[in-house]
């Protein structure tokens, strides 16, 4: 008998041994299964999609422009976003002229946050049934719009696309508290100087320069307009003079003429 129980013995504890085994064999697939399982009901939970797309920080683009524009809307996939933010970022950047950066952030696990910062609108360009909004980047929006915002120059008269691009060039290099005294800059070519612009001032002074320097000689514009007692015309094509406006006093403009 003692033999017996001890065999039963050695036979239930390799049992044991085998059931052991076993379950260490398959314990990671066990993990696995669970793993797969979890990852599935995530997925088509709603918590694996994004809940909500937040813009800030424009003025110009609408924020349901944006979204439109945007790669990441509510309900996209969060596998399509983690760690590529940045490239949707620059995706949308793409979409619109006007927008100057964009930044994207995930927040709160699946909510998304855009940032945008637009190209201020420097000037406008006077076409038949409108202006043309001119950004600062250079770049001229096709979109029209009827009433220009105060402060801002009207450009007009240019037909031909070089000449505006070179004005649009230097008109950007010149100081803002400058820019917000132009009423109006126009072509205004001779046979001498073909590259001639024509400025109105908003305090009533008229402005004569090139295209090619006026970026530069308009900043001198305020020590000049100091110094006259009427409204004149300035002449930045070559050197600065000035003389006054009036016919009558205009007649003795060799002796009126003032340099700088």
């Amino acid at each position: 008998m003692g033999t017996q129980d001890q065999n039963g013995k050695n036979h239930e504890g390799l049992f044991r041994d085998f059931q052991n085994r076993n379950v260490k064999k398959m314990w990671p697939l066990v993990i696995l299964i669970t793993v797969i399982l979890l990852v599935m009901i995530f997925m088509i939970s709603s918590y694996s999609r994004v809940q909500k797309v937040t813009v800030f920080g424009n003025e110009i683009v609408s924020d349901q422009q944006i979204k439109a524009y945007s790669p990441v809307k509510k309900g996209t996939s969060l596998f399509a976003v983690w760690g590529k933010t940045d490239k949707l970022a620059k995706s949308l950047k793409l979409r619109s002229m006007r927008m100057q950066s964009v930044q994207m952030k995930l927040v709160n696990f699946n909510q998304v946050k855009i940032k945008v910062e637009e190209y201020p609108t420097i000037g406008y360009l006077f076409v038949h049934g409108g202006y043309q909004p001119i950004l600062k980047s250079g770049v001229i929006i096709k979109g029209k719009v009827l009433n220009p915002k105060a402060g801002f120059p009207v450009l007009k008269k240019f037909q031909n696309p070089k000449k505006l691009r070179r004005t649009i060039k230097q008109y950007r290099r010149i100081s803002p508290p400058v820019r917000a005294v132009m009423n109006t800059i126009s072509f205004s070519p001779t046979k001498s100087n073909p590259d001639r612009i024509f400025i109105q001032m908003s305090d009533g002074n008229k402005v004569y320069a090139s295209i090619s320097t006026f970026g530069d000689k308009m900043d001198y514009y305020p020590s000049i307009s100091s110094k006259l007692k009427v409204k004149s015309v300035i002449n930045l094509e070559v050197g600065a003079y000035s003389y006054p406006i009036s016919k009558k006093q205009t007649s003795t403009k060799t002796t009126t003429m003032q340099g700088y």
